[in-house]
């Protein structure tokens, strides 16, 4: 039962984002004639490929830890998680982040990016837990 419960949750999540995915880029993208970007889950349904522009960057990791960058308008990835730790715990096994940039004049937003993260939340990505996740400028 437990097991039926967890996979029916699966699915509804599944269900949920690319809802929120698909009418996003509909509505945001109607008068400028360009396609959606195509979103592949893997088989375990805890992670997520698909291109996209960056629409926004959160670069005041230099205050709180965190630098993001938005896609599309919907997703955040959290590309750096820095903040204090304590010293004792190991770093994170990340991905890497390749052509972004987090500077004062935001100079990534615009750019077209491939994205393969870990799905933490709704609308939130992250490149902890393998080096096989990565977020790379295509353009």
């Amino acid at each position: 039962m437990k097991i039926l419960k967890a996979s029916i949750l699966k699915i509804i999540f599944i269900i949920t984002i690319l809802l929120i995915v698909t009418t996003n880029c509909k509505t945001a993208n109607q008068s400028k004639n360009q396609d959606c970007p195509k979103i592949t889950f893997d088989t375990d349904t805890t992670t997520v490929k698909f291109e996209g522009i960056i629409t926004n960057v959160k670069n005041d990791c230099w205050a709180d830890g965190f630098c993001s960058i938005e896609i599309d308008h919907k997703w955040w990835v959290i590309i750096i998680d820095g903040g204090l730790k304590d010293p004792e715990v190991k770093p994170e096994i990340r991905g890497e982040y390749i052509g972004i940039s987090f500077s004062q004049n935001n100079e990534s937003i615009g750019k077209k990016v491939k994205v393969y993260a870990k799905i933490k939340s709704k609308n939130r990505l992250t490149l902890e837990g393998s080096k096989e996740y990565y977020v790379k400028v295509i353009e």
